[in-house]
């Protein structure tokens, strides 16, 4: 039987208790990351990100991405076969932007052969910019997306001692939808749909944390990576559909 996947083509480890990850590959990994507004690439080596590079302008994210590869790459002094994965975006988010990252990634690791990493983009936001809960705390932290027309996006992750579990799975819906669902006692929001829907969510009780909480970036998608390989010939970012709660 085959690993599952969430709603935004995560995969999920078979048999892996919640927020388990594989082992972390050595060597260089390029990540990228366009499912918003401010994309960014970033490159770690052995697990430490070395340099990050943020792509201001979404309309120039697709011809952005190429310096921006070379640059990350050029100020750890590594070349484009010294790449030993690629880490990917996998949304959701603008559906330009996703696209634009899913098909950069999946050529890298298809010339290069080596593995493809996706992560959930609402998942890196829960980690982006920001440390975990001090003093081996955990704390839920969901994060909402902007979808546009009154829809968002959205995920929660009980996050802290360098553990990532998902509580709540991608989702769309309306802000109401969200807050009908009942999110656990003490959650933090974040993301640009939160701070959107910033009254209604303070009126339900939950404070929403600013940015860049919320806003996914390269590095973070490598501190929350499960390290579950897919084949980048077959491999499709997944586009979240409606949700509706029960």
């Amino acid at each position: 039987m085959k690993g599952e996947r969430d709603a935004a083509g995560q995969p999920e480890a078979e048999g892996r208790r919640p927020g388990d990850r594989a082992r972390r590959p050595a060597g260089a990994l390029l990540a990228i990351e366009t499912s918003g507004g401010r994309g960014s690439v970033a490159l770690a080596v052995d697990g430490t990100v070395v340099a990050q590079r943020l792509l201001a302008e979404p309309s120039g994210h697709a011809a952005a991405l190429i310096p921006a590869t070379r640059d990350v790459l050029a100020a750890a002094g590594k070349k484009v076969s010294d790449i030993s994965g690629v880490v990917v975006g996998a949304g959701p988010g603008s559906f330009t932007g996703v696209r634009i990252a899913a098909a950069a990634a999946k050529a890298l690791a298809a010339s290069l052969e080596v593995p493809l990493y996706p992560v959930s983009s609402l998942r890196a936001g829960a980690v982006a910019g920001q440390a975990d809960p001090p003093g081996g705390e955990r704390e839920v932290r969901y994060v909402v997306f902007d979808a546009r027309r009154g829809r968002v996006y959205g995920a929660a992750y009980d996050v802290g001692s360098g553990r990532v579990v998902r509580v709540i799975a991608p989702h769309g819906g309306t802000i109401v939808d969200v807050i009908s669902g009942r999110p656990p006692v003490g959650t933090v929001f974040m993301g640009d749909g939160a701070t959107a829907h910033e009254g209604l969510i303070g009126a339900a009780g939950f404070p929403v944390r600013p940015a860049p909480a919320g806003v996914p970036r390269a590095d973070a998608l490598v501190g929350c990576c499960t390290w579950m390989a897919v084949d980048p010939a077959a491999w499709e970012p997944g586009y979240v559909r409606e949700w509706k709660p029960g």
